[in-house]
This record gives structure tokens, C-alpha cells and sequence, in this order.
């Protein structure tokens, strides 16, 4: 007998969940349009130093892809085709987005220079690849009017998609994936330690690895450590040390950003100290947003779950269109760098963005999600 999947395809998303993916996605757009670090205006400064750590958007990502992804596959093992399943619900929510965007740049490209020899290096994008050390680079200096340069996340979390499952067949019980999910946090702290904290390594090649999976895979690991140890007796600790996880994670990153003298991930005690206290910090955000609660009612309201639904779109798009806005920004205001340039590129790029993203939402990728009821996973945990 077959168990009737709901037609609805968000049918078990967690509302606060939704709002913390519009929390990160909007944090990483501010990331790529925020600025005035130099502005003689107060506010202005300080919106740009707050803009300047809009990359810990991504950590919140990869927290709450490890969470969920290893929630799904822990309840999901021994079903059967349960890792054909989980591969193919991948499949549907990646890459027709994904491989539309590649498909648009490489167009882009085409057309601007006539040349379709020009398109070799998005093989590299084909294949997920662009986040390796030397292939970065490569792919980097491709002249499309369609930038791709932020697509490098994509890749890490595909590759985490890619191995995690693999990894986790490996354990037989919870208290097996309990500690597979410290060991990957501990060998990407070691990684990161030998890059960036010892000095082996010259700062260029340090530089080539920022966004190289063991550089991240800390983040993932703690998404998936709570996520094992939200179904053990574990439980009730985590959840009175939630609160403090994140003030001390974030005060960490606090730490390590004024000692570096930025709040971005430029630094090698950034690498060090402030990916991980943040990861902690993400993971910690999680598990406040899991029970009820003001954290949670302020993630579930409407429009941060609506930002959250369509976050994947939002991502792809804010980049992937940031030439075109900055183009028609400098039309409307007939300069390229002071501030009413970048007020008026930022609210054109959020509200192009927002509407996109709903219409790709709605006609290009709602249509494969609905076919993921054909695979069925367990849904995310509930809160009590």
C-alpha cells in the first residue's frame, strides 16, 4: 500500500525556517548592493559596516541545508529507494534554475562578442566545479554580461549533496552520525587551521581555497549535529543552551571582525575563528527558531516567509542580473559611484529581483518541484 504525498510541494516547510532563509538571502544581497563605508553620513557608515557581513548569509545556508538535508536522510534510511529519492528531489530543486541561469550567461556571452568559442569555461559550471582552487579563478574572468561569480555556494552545497549521504551510509546508529557530524566540524577546523593559521601556506593560495568545501563544511556539520542530536536525548540541552550558543558564536564573530578590522571573510582569523563562531551561531539560531517563541513568531511572519520561499530564486538572480541594474541605475542617474547612485541601484535591484524571483518561482521551478511527491522523503521535524 502507497501513502497518498500531498500535491502542495511546501506543504511541510516550517514557516520560521522560511523567514530565517529570507533573513539569509537578504543578507547576502545587501552583501553585493550595500557601501558607504566612507560616506561623511553616520548612518550611512554603519549601514555599511552592518552590509560588509552579509556573507554570514551563506553560513546560514549551508547551517540550515546540513540541518535539514540530514533530518531528511535519518529518517528516510532503510525506505526503499530512499537515496534514489533524495538525489532526484535534489535534481528537481536545482538544477532547472540553475542550468537556466548557466544556459542565460553563456547566451549573454554569445551575443555580446559573437564568439562561441568564448563558452568553454561554463563546462566548469556544468559540472559544479567553479568553487576549486585555479578553476575559480578561470571561470571568474569569463566576459558575460551575466556575472556567475556568486554561483560558487551552488557548488559547495552539490557537493555536499553529493557526499554527505555516502558518508552517512557509513554509521549504523545515531550515536555513529552523532559523531561523524563532530569529526567533519573538527576536519574542516583543521583544514582552515593549516590554511589560514599556520604559515605554510603563502596568502595566495590561501586565497584560492576560501571557498573550497573542507573551508565550509564546518557550517553543514553543525546543521547536521543538531539535527541528530534533535532526535536523541540531547534534545532538552540544546535547547537550554540555544540561546547562549548564539550570543557567545556571534560575540566570537564580533571578536574576530574588530581584531581584523573588517567584518568580512578577508582575514585569516575570520577563516579561523569567525566562520566557525558564526556556523555555531547559525546552528544555535536553528534551534531558537525549532520551538515556540518569540524568535520564532518574528521569522514566521509574512513577509520574510514570502522572501524565504523564493530565496533560491533571489539568490541566482541578484548577481546574476547585477550588471543590467547597475547599467540602468547609471542611466537613470547619469553616474556610476556616489550616493544617489547606489540608493537608487539598490531599491531598483530588490524590486527587479523580488519580481523575478516570484515569476521564476511560479513558472519554472514550482513545476518540477510538484514532481517531487513522485519521491518521497520524510518531512522536516516538528516542533512541539
Amino acid at each position: 500500500m502507497t501513502t497518498r504525498q500531498p500535491s502542495d510541494p511546501t506543504a511541510h516547510r516550517d514557516p520560521a525556517l522560511d523567514g530565517l532563509r529570507g533573513i539569509a538571502v537578504m543578507l547576502v544581497f545587501f552583501f553585493h548592493y550595500g557601501g558607504g563605508l566612507k560616506s561623511p553620513h553616520l548612518a550611512i557608515r554603519l549601514f555599511g559596516y552592518f552590509s560588509s557581513s552579509g556573507w554570514i548569509g551563506v553560513v546560514v545556508f549551508f547551517t540550515l541545508s546540513g540541518f535539514l538535508i540530514t533530518g531528511s536522510l535519518w529518517d528516510s534510511r532503510g525506505n526503499q529507494h530512499w537515496r534514489r529519492n533524495f538525489y532526484t528531489r535534489r535534481l528537481l530543486r536545482i538544477f532547472p534554475l540553475y542550468y537556466t541561469a548557466l544556459a542565460l550567461s553563456a547566451l549573454g556571452l554569445i551575443v555580446a562578442w559573437r564568439n562561441v568559442h568564448l563558452v568553454w569555461p561554463f563546462a566548469i559550471y556544468v559540472f559544479f566545479l567553479q568553487n576549486l582552487p585555479r578553476l575559480e579563478d578561470l571561470v571568474q574572468s569569463i566576459p558575460t554580461p551575466l556575472s556567475l561569480y556568486h554561483l560558487w555556494s551552488m557548488a559547495v552545497e552539490e557537493q555536499f549533496y553529493l557526499l554527505w549521504p555516502l558518508l552517512l551510509l557509513t554509521v549504523r546508529s545515531r550515536r555513529g552520525a552523532f559523531w561523524l557530524s563532530l569529526w567533519t566540524f573538527a576536519v574542516s577546523a583543521a583544514f582552515r587551521i593549516a590554511i589560514y593559521g599556520l604559515p605554510l601556506v603563502s596568502g595566495q593560495v590561501a586565497y584560492s581555497f576560501r571557498d573550497f568545501l573542507l573551508v565550509h563544511a564546518g557550517a553543514f556539520a553543525l546543521g547536521a549535529y543538531l539535527a541528530i542530536a534533535w532526535r536523541g536525548p540531547e534534545k532538552a540541552l540544546i535547547e537550554r543552551l540555544a540561546m547562549p550558543a548564539f550570543f557567545v558564536g556571534l560575540a566570537l564573530y564580533l571578536f574576530s571582525s574588530l581584531s581584523s578590522h573588517s567584518f568580512m571573510l578577508i582575514s585569516n582569523l575570520q577563516f579561523v575563528l569567525g566562520l566557525p563562531a558564526f556556523s555555531l551561531a547559525a546552528a544555535a539560531a536553528i534551534a531558537l527558531l525549532l520551538r515556540n517563541g518569540v524568535p520564532r513568531s518574528l521569522c514566521s511572519t509574512a513577509p520574510l516567509r514570502f522572501i524565504g520561499r523564493i530565496s533560491y530564486g533571489f539568490y541566482v538572480f541578484h548577481i546574476l542580473l547585477q550588471p543590467t541594474y547597475s547599467s540602468i541605475t547609471r542611466h537613470l542617474t547619469h553616474s556610476n559611484s556616489d550616493q544617489r547612485y547606489l540608493v537608487t541601484k539598490l531599491i531598483l535591484a530588490f524590486s527587479a529581483t523580488l519580481l523575478i524571483s516570484w515569476i521564476s518561482f511560479h513558472l519554472l521551478e514550482l513545476p518540477f518541484l510538484r514532481l517531487k511527491r513522485h519521491f518521497p522523503m520524510k518531512p522536516p521535524v516538528a516542533i512541539e
